[in-house]
């Protein structure tokens, strides 16, 4: 349910490299939400993989070098006192707010905002990104990510609801859904989450889960 990019205050400064396959979904968070500054792909040896920002491509390739050896370092001492993986930095100033969020052992994204810009779902949408840079470069989902991933879901007006999914992407390819089976929902209030189990056009049966207060969409990996 991301916003589309004419919607968005952002304006991207000139790139210093070609886009990639990466490029897109970098740019979907970048539009997401009011006040993201720059999104960072960023490689273990510090290098920028890809980017998309409203910054100067130089500025935003030193801090995701610089994150990445401070993630690398603080991941280290926790494991060291026996605090396990870290996966999300959030640091906070007067002038910006910056967020690390690990994909694997080797990349991280970067995500760099002004102060207060980091909503629940500015949070959905990095996972959403992760989820699909991962599948992008064919990088492993690690054993401490949760059981269910995140998906880009399209959605369509419903009699008696105010939405259902229509489609999502899956490995880069869009999944039409034919029919909505069911729709129920687990929790309430802000820990609400809207489940539907949908059919494909395909055939396949499979649940889609959102999370309204992240404004993120879930494919929970379905039991043997």
């Amino acid at each position: 349910m991301s916003p589309p990019i004419e919607r968005s205050w952002a304006r991207e400064s000139p790139r210093d490299q070609a886009e990639s396959a990466f490029t897109p979904i970098l740019r979907r968070l970048l539009h997401r939400t009011t006040g993201v500054l720059a999104v960072c792909f960023v490689d273990d040896e510090g290098e920028t993989v890809d980017y998309c920002a409203a910054l100067a491509p130089y500025d935003v390739k030193v801090t995701g070098a610089h994150i990445r050896v401070i993630m690398g370092e603080l991941g280290d001492r926790l494991k060291r006192a026996g605090a396990g993986e870290s996966w999300l930095l959030h640091v906070g100033s007067e002038g910006r707010e910056l967020l690390a969020r690990r994909l694997s052992e080797e990349y991280l994204l970067v995500v760099l905002t002004k102060p207060r810009a980091v909503t629940r779902r500015l949070l959905g949408g990095i996972e959403q990104t992760v989820a699909e840079l991962r599948r992008e470069a064919g990088i492993p989902v690690p054993s401490w990510e949760p059981s269910a991933f995140a998906v880009r879901v399209e959605v369509r007006e419903a009699v008696g609801w105010p939405y259902a999914p229509a489609a999502f992407h899956d490995e880069g390819q869009r999944v039409s859904i034919a029919d909505v089976l069911g729709r129920w929902t687990e929790g309430s209030g802000q820990r609400a989450r809207v489940c539907f189990r949908v059919r494909t056009e395909e055939g396949e049966e499979l649940t889609l889960v959102h999370d309204r207060a992240l404004d993120r969409w879930e494919r929970p990996r379905e039991r043997d």
